[in-house]
């Protein structure tokens, strides 16, 4: 993905350009179809597509060369998910000044992944590797552990409570 990537931009990868045949839509469905959106942008003139679907398949894949791979290949730690997503939520913003179809598109789709943005989710942004050492210094205090609540709990060294709501949005 990140080789088609950088090919999509204008870019050529360090092992050159070379096309792999299309494998099978499964469970990595998500990530074929954006693999084979690429594809169909590359070789459109080939494929004689319209205008239209041509400048469509552009505009999504200016969306994923500059937003969806990046995050997507930095997400290999859960403890980042939240900073991630928050981000996400941030270049897409600013993204509706330049496409705002798909940034509202994918501001809807990222509405139903906020359930688990709460104040008990925050505290394990400070294993991530998103937080600079002085957003972790700002957030430390505000995690304050619930003693008769661990004790309560068996032992439950987890429960955690966020002082100031307004961190959570960091």
């Amino acid at each position: 993905m990140a080789e088609l990537t950088l090919i999509v931009l204008g870019d050529t990868p360090p092992r050159g350009i070379h096309w792999s045949r299309p494998g099978a839509i499964h469970q990595a469905r998500w990530m074929a179809r954006n693999l084979y959106s690429m594809k169909m942008f590359m070789f459109a003139e080939q494929l004689e597509y319209d205008e239209e679907t041509v400048v469509r398949l552009e505009r999504l894949n200016l969306f994923l060369g500059l937003f969806y791979t990046p995050m997507w290949m930095s997400s290999t730690l859960a403890a980042d998910a939240p900073a991630n997503d928050l981000q996400f939520m941030k270049d897409m913003m600013k993204f509706k000044r330049t496409d705002p179809e798909i940034a509202q598109a994918v501001l809807q789709k990222l509405e139903n992944h906020k359930w688990y943005l709460t104040q008990e989710v925050v505290p394990f942004a400070l294993f991530g590797s998103r937080l600079s050492d002085k957003e972790s210094r700002t957030l430390l205090p505000s995690c304050t552990p619930l003693r008769s609540q661990i004790a309560s709990d068996e032992g439950n060294l987890c429960s955690l409570r966020l002082q100031p709501r307004r961190l959570w949005l960091i």
